[in-house]
């Protein structure tokens, strides 16, 4: 892979330790999905696959679209974080980037 391979330099930074400030976003998904045996972290990962395409993400999670919006919703509400932003969108990437790193995924 060359230099400026994205999934290389991803890797590198999540690696890094770098992202932890954007790792601590992810955190209460995380737990509130513990605690309730929910879905909400898939959710916002397949979102993002999706980009950002919330009708195209419920399709993928075989999810009615008020499902989605749900979700979406809980995931706003418990992270703070306006998913319409795109700077809280590149924020939670990152943290989920870190997160997946953490625990050895991609």
């Amino acid at each position: 892979m060359g230099k400026g391979d994205p999934d290389e330099l991803l890797e590198a930074l999540a690696r890094s330790g770098e992202l932890s400030a954007f790792r601590e976003l992810v955190r209460p998904l995380e737990e509130y999905d513990r605690e309730h045996k929910g879905d909400l972290v898939r959710t916002l990962a397949v979102f993002f696959e999706a980009n950002a395409n919330a009708s195209e993400a419920a399709e993928r999670l075989f999810l009615h679209r008020n499902s989605m919006a749900y979700r979406l919703d809980r995931i706003q509400e418990i992270t703070g974080l306006d998913l319409k932003d795109h700077r809280a969108r590149l924020a939670l990437q990152l943290g989920l980037l870190a997160s997946n790193s953490e625990r050895g995924g991609k």
